[in-house]
């Protein structure tokens, strides 16, 4: 019988994909678990050549490390971090038919149900993250950026280096979490002003704004997260537990729950795929143009100058 607080990895609609992922005797190769501490767990992603790019043999390791410290009784806190020079580049974008949530074959006639469904399962594993029980720190060096910047601002805790690189080219903002996830509430705040948003910050930048809890040198990085991370796991369990529980509610109460959900309509745009002449989705351009030639047009057209 499970000996965590019984969550389920679900979430307000449907329970995750993940749910199932099996931790016992599992062999981690993608995410690396390991307990520092009694109280303290770590996982690591471990594709550094892919600057821990996602796939969906990595986000199946994370999701079974994260059961398995729900799992342990004595685990309070788990610190997150990723293998060699990066925090991690978001999805996965290079191998076709390995990315994390892959687009539905167009040959299976899928209507716009099936598509939605497909959204729910890949955005709800952020939100899983989220409302996760016990404290999450992500530890971040080098980029940060893409769907690992939504898994960081999901943290409770962000420790970075000071020159790590939070954000992504081609979107025309600083943060994809800026407008509706509470990990990046300041943004919202009057540090920021009109024209601030940049498309990437360095870790120190992000400190004075707010958006990390602490930027400190590179090889002081696992010192201060492990030194926060000792600090957390000299409170009671219970009252880590209610305090997030406390917190999520209200952030949801405001709407930040109903808009990351909502946010999975927008999602449609590059997962509709039938490959129609006049259709325009990521998977359509990569075809036609490359990833690096897709990238290119988005970056050209979206990111502001100077």
């Amino acid at each position: 019988m499970p000996t965590g607080f019984g969550w389920e990895f679900k979430t307000q609609y449907q329970k995750c994909q993940w749910e199932a992922a099996e931790y016992k005797g599992r062999q981690y190769t993608d995410t690396l678990y390991e307990k520092v501490t009694e109280s303290i767990a770590r996982l690591t992603f471990n594709r550094p050549e892919r600057r821990n790019a996602f796939n969906d043999s990595q986000f199946s390791d994370f999701h079974a490390g994260l059961h398995q410290a729900n799992d342990d009784p004595a685990i309070k806190v788990v610190i997150i971090r990723g293998a060699g020079p990066a925090f991690g580049s978001g999805h996965d974008l290079s191998s076709p038919g390995q990315e994390e949530s892959p687009p539905i074959n167009p040959k299976l006639n899928p209507t716009v149900i099936d598509y939605y469904g497909l959204e729910r399962r890949r955005c709800g594993k952020h939100e899983d993250i989220m409302n996760f029980p016990k404290i999450t720190i992500a530890q971040v060096q080098g980029a940060c950026v893409g769907a690992h910047e939504i898994l960081a601002g999901a943290c409770d805790f962000i420790i970075a280096a000071e020159n790590a690189m939070l954000g992504v080219r081609g979107f025309g903002r600083m943060s994809l979490w800026a407008s509706n996830y509470h990990g990046q509430w300041p943004a919202g705040s009057s540090k920021f002003h009109a024209g601030k948003l940049l498309p990437e910050i360095s870790g120190k930048e992000a400190e004075a704004v707010g958006l990390v809890n602490r930027a400190v040198p590179f090889e002081k990085l696992d010192e201060e997260t492990l030194k926060w991370a000792e600090g957390f796991s000299r409170l009671p369990l219970e009252t880590l537990v209610v305090i997030k529980e406390w917190f999520n509610g209200m952030m949801d109460i405001t709407g930040f729950g109903a808009a990351q959900r909502l946010h999975y309509s927008q999602h449609l745009q590059i997962q509709y795929t039938r490959f129609r002449s006049d259709e325009v989705n990521f998977y359509k351009m990569r075809r036609d143009k490359g990833l690096k030639g897709f990238i290119a047009g988005r970056e050209q057209a979206s990111t502001p100058k100077g």
